[in-house]
């Protein structure tokens, strides 16, 4: 075969070949957690997450107790998120912020920062609110957010 002929037949061999390439749907971004490697048209399905820890010190351990505080609940978006006993959850000091030891995941759907409002709740043994705290807090994609909790 000649030359010509033969670079004519591969330039239409790869036309062929990229012509017949099917498009797949799904979410392109890689920092995402559902990140689709063969997908080549971002259909917007791509979702995220950050981590929250809520946490507190010694000090205000010991204010809970001596306020006779039964539970704390935090709330994050009017929805329980976790309850905890002052007896027994505690740091000395602020705990090490990490996506992968402690802390709890929130999911952010399409987006890569989440403003969410949260609020501890404190409670006496027959579980009449005594005191509350809230504020908002965002949250970014991978990140890992940080409560502390004051009496």
């Amino acid at each position: 075969m000649k030359p010509i002929k033969a670079i004519l037949l591969l330039v239409i061999l790869s036309l062929i070949n990229f012509s017949c390439k099917k498009d797949i749907n799904g979410c392109t971004d890689p920092t995402s957690d559902n990140y689709n490697v063969e997908a080549n048209l971002d259909n917007g399905s791509c979702y995220y997450h950050g981590n929250l820890t809520n946490w507190y010190d010694t000090t205000t351990r010991d204010s809970l107790l001596a306020n006779n505080i039964a539970s704390v609940s935090i709330y994050l978006d009017n929805e329980v998120f976790q309850n905890f006993d002052p007896n027994f959850i505690f740091w000395s000091s602020e705990p090490e912020c990490s996506n992968t030891t402690i802390g709890n995941w929130i999911t952010m759907e399409g987006t890569k920062s989440k403003t969410v409002s949260i609020t501890a709740k404190a409670f006496d043994g027959a579980n009449v609110e005594i005191r509350n705290w809230s504020q908002t807090i965002t949250i970014n994609a991978g990140e890992c957010e940080l409560y502390q909790l004051i009496w």
